[in-house]
């Protein structure tokens, strides 16, 4: 095997100790610091193993277990540490989100690979828990007080988990480098988190994922095109 070929699995590895870090500090904010590093390397651990002609059955697992952590585990138990109470009643919500992310990953990995996504990626879920966790921060008395509603805390991993395991077909950005007149809707998700970032950054990561969602609801016709032309 060239060296080159564990280039990609060095930012996989790294994603895994993110999700590690995010854990172990139990900080809601340092803790999502090291998920948005850990979004970031997924991201490129994938362009690398593209452009490096790497890819690979193990990269593949690895990737895997790496989402797992990070933007399963990881953020369930974040999620966890803002419950409305002690009460092991509130423990059925992150592990919803958990399950949904467990077995989101198991269905991708029994499916052919696609232009596009079946169902929410599992960064995406994450995204949206972390904008919940940047919003407590900086927005203390809103989020706060909407979470402390059992019924708000109760339903949001729910949401996730239904959209993680939905058949819906969603866009993919990992598909950027292959030429930007080709990618669209990813052109116009990145542009409009950039947007949102300037406007007010404590809304952009949780509305950017509803955004996304919409996205490929309204342009899930183009999404099934794309995919055919590819195979042409």
């Amino acid at each position: 095997m060239n060296s080159k070929q564990y280039i990609p699995s060095i930012f996989t590895l790294a994603n895994i100790c993110c999700g590690f870090m995010a854990i172990a500090v139990a900080d809601i904010f340092i803790g999502t610091a090291f998920l948005l590093v850990g979004i970031l390397l997924d991201f490129v651990d994938g362009f690398l193993a593209r452009k490096l002609n790497a890819v690979s059955q193990v990269g593949k697992e690895l990737d895997s277990l790496a989402d797992m952590i990070s933007f399963g585990l990881a953020p369930a138990y974040l999620y966890l540490l803002i419950a409305p109470s002690d009460s092991w009643i509130f423990w059925f919500a992150p592990m919803m989100f958990l399950i949904g992310a467990a077995l989101r990953l198991a269905k991708f990995n029994t499916l052919p690979a696609k232009s596009y996504f079946i169902g929410l990626p599992t960064p995406f879920a994450t995204l949206f828990l972390l904008g919940i966790f940047i919003g407590i921060q900086y927005d203390k008395t809103f989020y706060v007080n909407s979470l402390a509603i059992p019924i708000v805390y109760n339903t949001i991993p729910f949401v996730l988990m239904v959209l993680m395991l939905s058949n819906v077909k969603m866009f993919s950005l990992k598909s950027i480098d292959r030429g930007l007149s080709k990618n669209r809707l990813p052109v116009i998700c990145i542009c409009l988190f950039l947007l949102l970032l300037f406007v007010d950054f404590r809304i952009a990561c949780s509305s950017i994922v509803v955004i996304y969602v919409l996205l490929s609801l309204l342009r899930r016709n183009s999404i099934e095109k794309s995919e055919t032309q590819e195979h042409l």
